[in-house]
């Protein structure tokens, strides 16, 4: 993951470039379900893997694809952390968690299904409407409200 110096610098190298063509594997981290949605929809024939890793058991919804069109010429992979989006993970295997080690592919419309369900329900938690209050005028003896 890029910090915020090398992040900097690639911006800068990107702005003044004419061009753009990335020849081999680029991966990035997204911080959200509807970030790896938008990658899942912007790549071609993308693969969504649903993944436990070994080891630590942090889980991981991945989007892959092959591109061979400029700008990408590689493997492109999109990775969103799962541990910390476990609604979202839950509803998108609704069959129960993975063990450690386990991957499940995943239909685009499953990861879509998800992102929606959890949006509507992050939108109902919100205040509720806005009920207006009528305007009440000063209740003084001058003219001019003072």
């Amino acid at each position: 993951m890029l910090t915020s110096p090398d992040a900097q610098q690639l911006s800068t190298l990107l702005r003044i470039s004419d061009d753009l063509d990335i020849v081999g594997d680029v991966t990035a981290t997204v911080d959200s379900p509807s970030a790896l949605l938008a990658w899942a929809y912007a790549l071609p024939a993308p693969t969504i893997c649903a993944w436990r890793a070994e080891d630590s058991g942090n889980r991981y919804v991945q989007v892959t694809a092959t591109c061979h069109r400029t700008p990408l010429h590689g493997q492109v992979a999109a990775v969103l952390p799962g541990d910390g989006h476990r609604s979202f993970w839950s509803l998108l295997l609704p069959e129960g968690d993975l063990a450690a080690g386990e991957e499940r592919l995943v239909p685009l419309s499953a990861l879509a299904a998800a992102w929606s369900t959890v949006t509507v329900e992050a939108g109902a938690g919100g205040p509720g409407p806005i009920t207006p209050r009528p305007v009440v005028p000063p209740t003084t003896g001058s003219r001019d409200g003072s």
